[in-house]
């Protein structure tokens, strides 16, 4: 893509964080796994992530086959979207994906979803994750491809104290935000990253990243990301 071969990139990417001897206890892939949107491309994917011996929870993006993914990531080691309890977490994953379009939007089936996961969980820490981003990035362009109806999600969340963070992938570039008492994080691209602050569409320098997030027994959390040289 854009004369990068994002299979190569992704497989290093895995590479590193199998080779850094931190614990793995689970994978969160945020969204636009495969962009032909072929069977082939998703067992490709499968193939690669096995290596990390650990379960994997998918979410799909703008560029993903929803359906093929809840066919073909949806059996152990793999998850997709749905919920799963790590400890005195829960983790919540999204589905925010508009078919053929580039925009994101949580379905009222979606939100109501998140509502009532959220109230059987109000004894655990949530982290939350999806594909849009649900704030601002400061680029021009990509803040016309949003999670639409943000101001529906984040109401959700307001006054509810266990929610710890919101992950999500999507913008191709790293930020790190609070908003009440909830962490806001994006993730690099495992390709290439989009250009900070651009009105415009361009691609940064910098390499692929992928970031590490350790989840503590207070609710508290850190994080990480690692760029790859």
């Amino acid at each position: 893509m854009r004369g990068l071969n994002t299979y190569e990139t992704f497989k290093a990417v895995v590479d590193h964080a199998a080779a850094s001897g931190h614990q793995i206890d689970a994978i969160v892939s945020t969204g636009d796994l495969v962009q032909d949107e072929t069977r082939h491309g998703y067992q490709r994917f499968c193939a690669a992530m096995k290596d990390l011996k650990a379960p994997v929870h998918c979410l799909p993006g703008n560029h993903d086959s929803p359906e093929i993914m809840a066919e073909l990531l949806n059996t152990p080691p793999f998850q997709y979207c749905g919920y799963a309890h790590y400890e005195n977490w829960c983790l919540v994953m999204l589905n925010s994906a508009v078919r053929w379009d580039d925009f994101g939007r949580l379905e009222p089936a979606e939100l109501d979803r998140l509502e009532q996961t959220l109230n059987d969980n109000t004894g655990r820490d949530i982290i939350i994750g999806l594909h849009h981003h649900p704030l601002a990035t400061g680029s021009r362009w990509m803040d016309g491809l949003n999670l639409h109806n943000s101001h529906e999600f984040l109401a959700l969340l307001e006054n509810r104290t266990n929610v710890r963070c919101v992950i999500w992938g999507h913008v191709h570039q790293e930020s790190d935000r609070m908003l009440g008492n909830m962490r806001m994080l994006s993730t690099p691209s495992t390709g290439s990253q989009f250009r900070p602050d651009s009105d415009v569409f361009r691609l940064d320098s910098r390499p692929p990243g992928y970031r590490w997030i350790n989840l503590l027994p207070d609710g508290a959390i850190e994080t990480e990301v690692v760029w790859l040289d």
